[in-house]
Order: C-alpha cells, then sequence, then structure tokens
C-alpha cells in the first residue's frame, strides 16, 4: 500500500469497496456491517466511491497484528 506524495506530504488515498474485502478476506457488506458497528475504521464517500482511508486500514491492521502478537 503506499500514497500519493505532493509537496513531500504523502497523500491519503481512498481505499474501494473491493479492495477492502480482500485486504479484510470478508465480502463488502461484511466490511460495511463491520465498519457500522466500530470494528473496522469508519467508511467515507468521495462523489460515488465508498471506502476508508488507507492510513486508517494499515493502522487497524497493526492494531491487529499487535495484539495477535500479545
Amino acid at each position: 500500500m503506499q500514497g500519493n506524495m505532493e509537496n513531500g506530504k504523502k497523500l491519503d488515498r481512498v481505499m474501494r469497496l473491493p479492495e477492502l474485502a480482500k485486504t479484510f478476506g470478508v465480502c463488502e457488506r461484511t466490511v460495511r456491517r463491520r465498519s457500522d458497528c466500530g470494528e473496522l475504521p469508519e467508511l467515507v464517500r468521495v462523489g460515488h466511491a465508498v471506502g476508508m482511508l488507507e492510513s486508517k486500514v494499515e493502522a487497524h491492521l497493526d492494531k491487529l497484528r499487535t495484539e495477535k502478537a500479545a
């Protein structure tokens, strides 16, 4: 996962539902449900696209890895 750079700053991209489903290993509907109940980061809407900010997904996955290692 990588973001774009603008003026030396990393821009956060929106990961759309199909990519999120693959990342989390569940269907798109489950991504929506888990986001709604707070188990996953909140969904954002950009135009007609729905997804999650890549930084939030990375933070969530890091948290899961830390919990699993403990």
